[in-house]
């Protein structure tokens, strides 16, 4: 492609010469109407077709799988927590036969942390690199929509936590193991609360 065609164009367009106008006058001066075309094309940088569908499906795949895997991760932390809360604070109606069921359980939440957080740390680095390399995703729609409804599930299961609370105080049945779990509960929906919040307050701010 012609550089100096290309800044010529530019400067006539800031002049205020109408496309047509530009490409009827350099056809007139010898100008080949594909290289006129070409330099067109670089000025104005045309997206091939379909790339932006491409890519934008290709994002909410991604922001899906790494909040999928985030729910598992979540889910199987705070059902961790809570089978070791349940050991530590044994229930005086305690029995050996549960230990059994509890061992397996605590198996099987080590083995979705063990396969669910690393897939969510490299899908969470390939779009964080993306935003690193292309800023204006920032403001992209799919990540927002994505990123609004991991918020609202976060914040109805802290709200329900709190409630829970709420419910079990004014009935006077708050015990230790109780308000361990709904720690738990609020520490880990809450930190994906304020994770995912603060990007969307500050852009510049990468998560």
């Amino acid at each position: 492609m012609n550089t100096a065609l290309s800044e010529y164009i530019a400067a006539a367009k800031a002049r205020g010469a109408s496309d047509s106008f530009v490409v009827e006058l350099l056809e007139r001066n010898g100008w080949p109407r594909k290289e006129v075309y070409a330099a067109f094309a670089a000025i104005y940088e045309t997206p091939k077709r379909g790339a932006g569908v491409a890519e934008s499906a290709r994002d909410a795949f991604l922001y899906l799988l790494s909040f999928g895997t985030l729910s598992v991760w979540a889910w199987n932390l705070g059902s961790l927590f809570f089978t070791l809360i349940d050991i530590w604070y044994r229930d005086p109606v305690f029995t050996p036969q549960l230990f059994v069921g509890r061992n397996v359980a605590i198996s099987e939440n080590m083995a979705a942390l063990v396969v669910s957080f690393p897939i969510y740390m490299v899908t969470m680095r390939i779009l964080l690199s993306d935003l690193a390399q292309k800023p204006e995703k920032l403001e992209s729609g799919v990540r927002k929509w994505l990123t609004y409804i991991a918020l609202l599930i976060s914040a109805s299961v802290v709200i329900g936590d709190l409630i829970a609370v709420v419910d079990y105080f004014l009935r006077g049945e708050i015990t230790t193991t109780f308000l361990l779990k709904v720690l738990t509960v609020f520490v880990i929906a809450g930190g994906v609360f304020l994770y995912y919040l603060q990007p969307l307050e500050k852009p510049e701010a990468q998560a």
